[in-house]
């Protein structure tokens, strides 16, 4: 049963380092600093900005509270977002991040994972 649907749509060019500190996990920020060109550290941090805030609309009904830094989102052998946060285990999250040019999306579903 679904429990839960966001989307979030982010301007690239909006996004900078102090959003980055706040928003990004440990792990996350280390990716992020990875990256060599200021154009691709934004694309990638619009990408998690937007899913994230797609997370929390899916969730604003559920009475549950994080902050976006404890939501880490990873990316599996085919690219593909998934979400790690231990304290939301008794949910499954569908997640889809997508870019294009100006603009990065988040679209998140959350199911109940006790069906």
């Amino acid at each position: 049963m679904i429990k839960g649907i966001g989307t979030d749509i982010v301007k690239v060019s909006r996004m900078n380092f102090d959003i980055a500190k706040r928003i990004l996990s440990e792990s996350e920020f280390a990716k992020y600093q990875s990256f060599s060109s200021d154009a691709r550290k934004q694309e990638f941090l619009a990408g998690r900005f937007a899913i994230k805030e797609a997370i929390s609309k899916a969730l604003s009904h559920i009475d549950f509270e994080l902050s976006f830094n404890e939501l880490e989102i990873k990316n599996n052998e085919f690219g593909q977002p998934y979400l790690i946060c231990h304290k939301l285990n008794h949910y499954v999250f569908s997640l889809s991040i997508s870019h294009e040019s100006d603009y990065a999306i988040g679209f998140c579903i959350i199911e109940d994972a006790n069906l």
